[in-house]
């Protein structure tokens, strides 16, 4: 799948403005990020149990700063290959990313991520695009975007991008087997 191809502004619908990507990592580096979080301790995880999400992250960015090294590019990229294809005309000139983050959802049934948006908030407002890359394949464990009808099915090095503004609500669904496994930034107005 990708979906990479530019767009008209005037016919576009807001799922024109989600974009997915294949092949964005190779699979030996998916697995290698999996088993690298897979061996952390648990005291070294940030585990997040809230109404609403349930999940444990580790942040790359401080955490394994050779991997950052290599993911951020790959996120840059396709952050770019966004505002090509889809004539984002009024990108802003200075950006910032938020810390890279990996996720992990196990299949316990509670951990998901329910309907919102990234955007709620003061500290959260200068986000503009956000980003994820899948890591694996699970059962389930879907990003559904409910108000646009749309569903994006987590496959290894597979890559969705989109804003993360209130025109865009979207769940992580719980995954039914397996862990689920995603790298996830922001791209932010900068200073």
């Amino acid at each position: 799948m990708n979906e990479g191809t530019p767009i008209k502004a005037a016919n576009a619908s807001l799922r024109d403005f989600i974009m997915v990507v294949d092949d964005v990592l190779p699979p030996e580096h998916c697995r290698r990020l999996i088993d690298r979080f897979e061996a952390m301790g648990t005291h070294e995880l940030d585990v997040r149990k809230e109404p609403g999400y349930s999940f444990a992250q580790l942040g790359i960015t401080t955490a394994w700063p050779d991997e950052q090294a290599l993911l951020l590019p790959v996120f840059l990229r396709h952050f770019q290959e966004y505002r090509q294809t889809r004539r984002a005309f009024y990108w802003p000139a200075n950006m910032a990313y938020e810390h890279l983050r990996m996720k992990r959802y196990l299949p316990n049934g509670s951990d998901l991520f329910t309907p919102h948006v990234d955007v709620l908030d003061h500290f959260s407002a200068r986000r503009f695009m956000t980003a994820f890359i899948y890591l694996n394949a699970p059962a389930d464990g879907e990003t559904v975007f409910p108000e646009l009808d749309f569903a994006v099915a987590p496959k290894a090095g597979r890559l969705l991008s989109f804003p993360p503004l209130w025109l865009f609500p979207h769940e992580g669904r719980p995954p039914r087997l397996e862990p689920k496994y995603i790298l996830h930034t922001y791209l932010c107005y900068g200073g």
